[in-house]
């Protein structure tokens, strides 16, 4: 049992009046005391004898009966911190932040329709070479957005569209004007896909030695702080269920998401597959 689920049910605890200490992950006396009092009343009916299990049982049988009473299946509740367990706990922290539990495995991405492109290893004979700094750089060409992009650091400038590959070009203005009509201005705003975090920057990939898809004009990245690049389903903005049928729009178009193939980098999207 780690310490973010110990949090969980000292949180819980707390709440039900029966835990006064510190929310700190420390499964102590305090915490065990607490978790004797708050397993007959935390929802459903505890194992036959869960009194005379240990400190450390007694105290999984509160989270998984808590996991329960969230429509979160925790298994058998048993005391034992296995792979449902774990899941369940994580699910439980997700659900009370969030109000909804990821069906991450679910996630199938839409196949592409009109638009095809290579897979990032094909990168140089399909798109020709990478940008450079100060040097040379990819066939780049403007496309209007028609939502107002605001630059997420500095939100008080603006720019009017995407500086991309002419090759993606067609796809990428297909994209954005049917997230136009999918969303609306006001939603667009509210999900912040009107913060511009990238399009094409000549520069390796963050914590990596490889030249990044933005190097070829093929990448943009949108609203960075919400979505930081660690960042997976249960943080990341752009993970949330209205943000579905953005990632699909794009999806259709022949670009990838690393948020929805990979659960990180959610602000990122490239006209380029994995591989």
């Amino acid at each position: 049992m780690d310490s973010a689920a110990i949090k969980l049910v000292q949180s819980k605890l707390k709440d039900m009046g029966h835990y006064s200490g510190r929310i700190d992950g420390d499964r102590g006396p305090k915490t065990h005391a607490a978790v004797k009092k708050g397993i007959p009343q935390i929802g459903g009916t505890p194992p036959a004898g869960w009194d005379r299990h240990n400190g450390k049982r007694q105290t999984i049988m509160f989270l998984q009966m808590y996991c329960h009473a969230n429509d979160v299946d925790a298994g058998t509740v048993d005391g034992f911190w296995g792979p449902q367990t774990a899941w369940a706990a994580d699910a439980l922290e997700e659900k009370l932040k969030s109000g909804f539990v990821h069906a991450w495995r679910d996630v199938e991405p839409a196949k592409p329709e009109k638009f095809k492109f290579c897979k990032q290893s094909e990168m140089t004979s399909f798109y020709g070479p990478h940008g450079i700094p100060g040097g040379r750089s990819p066939k780049l060409v403007s496309v209007p957005c028609p939502w107002p992009l605001k630059i997420a650091w500095n939100k008080s400038q603006r720019r009017s569209g995407f500086k991309v590959h002419e090759k993606v070009a067609d796809s990428l203005g297909e994209i954005v004007e049917r997230v136009h009509e999918q969303y609306g201005l006001a939603e667009i705003t509210r999900l912040g896909f009107d913060l511009f975090g990238g399009d094409y920057n000549p520069r390796k990939m963050r914590g990596g030695s490889k030249w990044s898809t933005h190097s070829w004009g093929i990448a943009i990245d949108f609203d960075p702080e919400r979505n930081r690049l660690k960042w997976g389903r249960g943080r990341a903005s752009f993970a949330h269920p209205d943000c579905t049928d953005f990632w699909e729009i794009w999806e259709r178009n022949g670009w990838t998401s690393l948020g929805r193939v990979r659960n990180f980098d959610w602000m990122h999207v490239q006209a380029a597959s994995l591989g």
